[in-house]
């Protein structure tokens, strides 16, 4: 049976074309081919289950099995989990809980509107999670996020033993992708942000996760106005330093990330990855996969083509920099097929701020795939570790890197001005030179 209603399918005429071409892709090139879902979804789970989550590569062959296999998996893992509580397992039960959670998002992924079986999922994802905090390593509470006449749901995380500490937390608000949702952000245990002392607010912004449920639809022209919200609402925690609580965005997260910091200048710091930057996200909406087309439209609350265009045309980063000035991070590949890397320099040029650029030469969208970003800076534990520095006030820089295809990284000033060059000549002898780093420690 089809995930999406037929006629949904018919409300994007390029979907609708090309649907028989994507499931060829899918069953020639797996359930990967427009970015590496399986390796993002896996990667907060616990070790002992990242095994099963990449085996769906060989079970997932068409766009509809996506949600019918993470369903089947999920609904293991959830059982696994009751089997183990009653035996008195409660951290391994945890662990089933928390894998089965992903999973249940993860299935909601390809179906484009709230159909009977999006709100199953969603109850399920919540209840698996939930089931998961009982055990968890850390202290994690549901919290509520002011947003006009409504709330957008989050999770709130606090370090092991932040009680005992001397001082109140810095925070990291966090914002995950168009496909993503709150529950991916954090990892089951041993945390790449709680295990450097600071918490971590993951929610669900407009047209992301729960809110879709509860059909808050994305409105690029309101999105500012989350940012207070989630500020005033961290900022209230007595175990928060109202001082230290900064941003970090994550592929469509980066541009929403990067409204709250314009709008927000309570914020300490911003930090973005996988930049999507261009202007009405034109290039991800007409020349990449017609999934991406038809989650905007769900996401938006739109019921055709026209009307998503015009939804999307105030998405600009234009006039948000000269409004940052607080320390602002950018990581992004080189070939970013969804983000051409003149929209980044030119909205950092703009930045008044300090400003960093990580640029992974060669890369894709997320700078996991080739040898810059396999062997260069790993990029999450190189944002986890520049928040860090922003809490302990560790003056920053203005200053940018490139990490070249050997995994070197190369530093210097940014100067009043960058610009990206198209095709920049490359002598083949550099990849093949042993050399030390330049610019960094």
């Amino acid at each position: 049976m089809p995930v999406n209603p037929h006629a949904l399918a018919q409300r994007d005429p390029r979907f609708a074309d090309q649907r028989w071409l994507l499931d060829l892709v899918i069953e020639l090139l797996g359930p990967e081919w427009d970015q590496d879902r399986l390796h993002y979804l896996s990667a907060p789970v616990s070790a002992d289950h990242r095994g099963a989550f990449l085996g769906l590569r060989h079970s997932i062959r068409k766009l509809d099995d996506f949600t019918r296999e993470m369903v089947r998996l999920a609904h293991h893992f959830e059982r696994r989990g009751d089997r183990q509580r009653q035996s008195g397992h409660a951290v391994s039960a945890g662990d089933d809980y928390f894998a089965a959670a992903i999973l249940y998002g993860g299935a909601q992924w390809p179906i484009f509107a709230n159909t009977e079986l999006t709100v199953v999922l969603e109850q399920k994802k919540s209840d698996c999670y939930q089931a998961y905090t009982e055990s968890a390593d850390h202290h994690v509470e549901p919290v509520e996020i002011p947003y006009g006449h409504r709330t957008l749901a989050g999770w709130l995380h606090l370090p092991p033993g932040y009680a005992d500490r001397p001082e109140a937390l810095p925070c990291v608000v966090m914002l995950s992708g168009m496909d993503g949702f709150k529950e991916m952000n954090v990892f089951a245990s041993a945390d790449r942000y709680l295990r450097r002392g600071m918490a971590v607010l993951s929610f669900d912004g407009p047209g992301q996760g729960s809110s879709l449920v509860r059909e808050i639809w994305y409105d690029p022209a309101r999105y500012a106005q989350v940012g207070t919200g989630a500020y005033e609402l961290v900022a209230a925690r007595p175990e928060i330093d109202p001082a230290r609580i900064m941003l970090c965005g994550v592929s469509q997260g980066s541009f929403w990330a990067t409204q709250m910091a314009a709008a927000e200048p309570r914020f300490a710091a911003c930090a973005v990855m996988f930049t999507c930057f261009e202007p009405g996200n034109t290039t991800m909406l007409t020349t990449h996969s017609p999934t991406f087309r038809q989650r905007f439209m769900y996401m938006t609350g739109t019921s055709s083509v026209a009307e998503l265009e015009a939804k999307l045309a105030p998405m600009s980063v234009a006039g948000l920099g000269e409004r940052i000035t607080m320390p602002y991070l950018v990581m992004m590949g080189e070939d970013d097929p969804l983000c051409d890397p003149a929209d980044t320099y030119d909205h950092l040029n703009a930045v008044v701020g300090p400003k960093e650029l990580f640029l992974y030469t060669g890369e894709h969208h997320a700078p996991v795939t080739r040898t810059s970003g396999r062997l260069g800076p790993a990029v999450f534990v190189a944002v986890a570790d520049w928040l860090a520095d922003r809490a302990a006030g560790v003056p920053p820089v203005s200053r940018h890197v490139t990490i070249d295809a050997l995994g070197r990284s190369h530093a210097e000033p940014w100067g009043d001005r960058r610009q990206y060059t198209y095709g920049a000549p490359l002598d083949p002898r550099s990849l093949f030179k042993d050399g030390p780093e330049t610019g960094l420690a």
